[in-house]
């Protein structure tokens, strides 16, 4: 059986972040075909996971919490290191964690190495002895001219550009060094040309969400880890830009801002007419269930959300931007509503809340898709296609790489 290295800086995990319960389904697929050695921070606290790995190498997680704690002034210090032509953000934020994982990772013996994140892409050894395949979960290039076209200061503008030239260059480099290289997007794959990724896309466990109808009271409901830049940028729009839109139309609505530790600016939202924060809750569904509407308000982002996907999963009706929606290749007007401008994406979350032949027909076209295209079990059997298919090149080296 082939052996395969799985290396993380974030614990699989089904009910951790975006990241984390990606990777515990796609490594739970892999488990029954291939032996895992997981390599990654501890604890592992999804005891599936624990169970399904045939070894085990827990390294301390490194002291990152000052990071989330001081988000101007690691702002400040990221942005002063690109003006300085140093790696681009994402590979100097993973710094401490590829520092913990590499001495680990030289005594391992495997078939093949998979590696999580574009800020671990530099633990690729100069003369690897088994294929290596790196996962862009997002792409940090496509994200901070995003977050360019977004920032509302020139300065920030500059060198927000100016990472992003940084990032597509050594996310185009990585690319070409590792063996093969997965992204969860169409969008993103074509970023990495010449290189052809292998797409797998973020998936649901659909059987985790109980299906109802959508509730008439007029409750709207935004889920994510609230620090990260995508989902702050987010909350903030949504409750500055267009709430208040929503609220001319529909007074009495409500929003519902759900999700892991807040930054500052986001619980100042949560003091907005309207606007309730629920931080750090055990289970996301029991919100979705009262929500009439979920929304995806992202500005920025590259991958794909699985917040869309778990609240189709649940029958509710889904408003987003284009890139909050950019990969599941949803139909506007079918299975969600797509706007980008704050007028558009009210008035789309105002239909929803008044009509209810629209959110019903949302409802249920959304979980059809949840359950027949984004399935994890799908998903993962997909993956471990191409895991073995890289690992199995080991014994042919006459293969190309691509």
């Amino acid at each position: 059986m082939v052996t395969a290295a799985w290396v993380t800086p974030f614990p699989p995990d089904r009910n951790g972040g975006g990241g984390q319960i990606r990777q515990a389904h796609l490594l739970l697929g892999l488990a029954e075909r291939a032996r895992i050695h997981l390599l990654c921070p501890g604890p592992i606290e999804d005891p599936a996971v624990r169970a399904a790995v045939a070894e085990l190498t827990e390294v301390a997680a490194p002291g990152t919490a000052w990071r989330d704690e001081h988000p101007w002034l690691r702002r400040a210090g990221d942005l002063l290191a690109v003006a300085r032509s140093a790696p681009p953000l994402e590979v100097r934020a993973f710094a401490a964690y590829r520092r913990a994982l590499a001495p680990a990772l030289d005594r391992l013996t495997a078939d093949v190495v998979l590696v999580e994140y574009a800020g671990l892409a530099p633990l690729l050894p100069a003369d690897p002895t088994c294929p290596w395949l790196l996962t862009f979960h997002n792409l940090p290039s496509r994200m901070a001219a995003q977050e360019a076209s977004v920032a509302p200061h020139r300065r920030q503008r500059w060198l927000l550009r100016r990472d992003a030239v940084v990032a597509l260059r050594c996310e185009r480099a990585a690319a070409v060094a590792f063996d093969a290289v997965v992204t969860c997007t169409a969008s993103d794959a074509t970023h990495l040309a010449p290189v052809q990724p292998v797409i797998v896309p973020n998936g649901v466990d659909a059987a985790r969400f109980q299906v109802s109808d959508p509730p008439a009271a007029p409750r709207v409901v935004f889920t994510g880890a609230l620090y990260t830049t995508p989902n702050v940028d987010g909350a903030r729009w949504l409750c500055r830009e267009v709430l208040p839109r929503v609220r001319e139309q529909v007074p009495e609505v409500e929003l519902d801002l759900v999700g892991a530790r807040p930054s500052g600016e986001v619980r100042a939202l949560g003091d907005l007419p309207g606007v309730t924060l629920h931080a750090d809750v055990p289970d996301i569904a029991p919100f979705l269930a009262a929500a009439r509407v979920a929304v995806v308000p992202l500005r920025i982002g590259s991958g794909s959300r699985l917040k869309a996907l778990e609240a189709m999963a649940a029958s509710r009706p889904v408003v987003g931007t284009s890139i909050g929606l950019e990969g599941l290749d949803l139909t506007d007007g079918r299975e969600a509503l797509v706007a980008d401008d704050a007028e558009a994406f009210a008035a789309a979350v105002v239909r929803v809340l008044r009509d209810d032949a629209v959110a019903d027909a949302l409802a249920r076209a959304g979980r059809a898709a949840a359950q027949e295209r984004f399935e994890w079990s799908a998903i993962a059997v997909a993956f471990s296609e191409a895991v073995l298919g890289v690992a199995g090149r080991a014994g042919n080296p006459g293969d190309p790489h691509r």
